[in-house]
């Protein structure tokens, strides 16, 4: 039986390799580089709170988000 890690390993050795479409050619796919997405729960008030507060300040919550983790964690290398 296949482990969640294997799997996962898999995946990463596929980032940048070439892959087949339908038409039959080859396409670079670089994974790094694709947005993903982050869910996670927060009270429905405090969302509400913070949505606005984006608003007002004219900035989006994935801004404010990716800055926090950037200050806390520092820049991916």
């Amino acid at each position: 039986m296949t482990s969640y890690g294997d799997i996962i390993k898999q995946g990463r050795s596929d980032v940048g390799k070439a892959v087949n479409t339908d038409g039959g050619k080859k396409v670079k796919i670089e994974v790094d580089d694709q947005p993903v997405n982050i869910t996670i729960k927060v009270p429905r008030k405090s969302r509400q709170y913070w949505t606005s507060q984006c608003k007002l300040q004219g900035v989006t919550m994935t801004e404010v988000l990716v800055e926090a983790l950037i200050e806390r964690f520092g820049e991916p290398t």
